[in-house]
């Protein structure tokens, strides 16, 4: 089992059950760095926050190396969300529409459509140059990131999937709150000569499953096998090992500057500020660029 409490993903299974699922903990390394960049309201933070949760659950279940985006387009007080988990980092942005900001500075928890209005969520596994990207569609039918997401496995995957996600800001001692977030994602193995019918089985962890609280997922004395124990410690839960996660833009100069290449000339022109240099900033991460009129072919 690994020793690690914060910022990672670990499998595991029950020995009693026929039952194999994904635990995710963010703290201080991989999820507060993302939400303080940007000042989100706190519904827009709770909710980029389990979009995030959401990214690294679905994406290690992938046997393919690449990126799993979870993204939403819409004309709801959040125009767009964006969450990837990719070799252990992730990367989440939100942007507001004009005025919600002011608009949600008292609002709690909302349902995903209420801040997106938008139909569904685009899940899209990215290889990479040479390979086309797969999509997939969430719709959002339900009053969680969470409950959303077990519609379309079911749907789309038939494989029954329970997820719990649970996201919030946890105070230590004189430190400033922290965003903590939790996640866990279980799915049923399907039944076989060897295991017999699993429906009975998997009704049984789904009920145990339901007894999980919110603050259990995010307490810091509570870590990641003792949480799994107090869970399911008849049916015999083990964790396996637990790969890293941290806060890890992917934005670098030289994709920057191919990308500023593609730009007619006029419009380059008119980003060259009185310094000399195109200043570009990004959006996930928040890191300056100065590029040089030289780099894309003004020279």
């Amino acid at each position: 089992m690994s020793a690690m409490t914060d910022d990672f993903i670990a499998p595991f299974a029950l020995d009693g059950a026929p039952v194999r699922g994904r635990i995710v903990r963010l703290g201080e390394g991989a999820l507060d760095p993302i939400l303080r960049r940007h000042d989100y309201p706190r519904p827009v933070a709770l909710l980029l926050g389990e979009a995030l949760v959401l990214a690294a659950l679905v994406g290690s279940l992938l046997k393919a190396d690449g990126r799993l985006v979870v993204q939403a387009q819409g004309e709801g007080p959040v125009s767009l969300l964006v969450a990837e988990h990719g070799a252990g980092g992730l990367r989440g942005y939100a942007r507001l529409a004009e005025g919600a900001a002011e608009r949600l500075a008292v609002a709690h928890r909302l349902p995903p459509a209420d801040l997106l209005g938008a139909g569904s969520l685009v899940l899209t596994l990215d290889l990479g140059a040479g390979h086309e990207p797969y999509q997939a569609i969430v719709p959002l039918e339900g009053d969680t990131l969470a409950a959303c997401a077990e519609n379309f496995f079911r749907a789309s995957e038939q494989t029954d999937t329970a997820i719990r996600l649970a996201v919030g800001e946890v105070l230590t001692g004189d430190a400033p709150p922290s965003w903590r977030a939790g996640g866990i994602l279980m799915q049923r193995v399907a039944s076989d000569a060897a295991r017999g019918d699993t429906a009975e089985d998997w009704s049984r962890a789904t009920i145990l499953f339901t007894s999980l609280k919110d603050e259990e997922m995010l307490d810091p004395a509570i870590s990641a096998e003792r949480l799994l124990y107090m869970l399911f410690h008849e049916e015999g839960a083990r964790m396996g090992e637990a790969t890293v996660l941290d806060d890890r833009c992917t934005c670098n100069e030289e994709r920057l500057t191919a990308l500023m290449k593609q730009f007619p000339r006029e419009e380059l022109e008119d980003l060259v500020e009185p310094d000399g240099a195109m200043h570009a900033r990004c959006q996930f991460c928040a890191r300056e660029y100065a590029i040089t009129p030289d780099a894309v072919g003004l020279g």
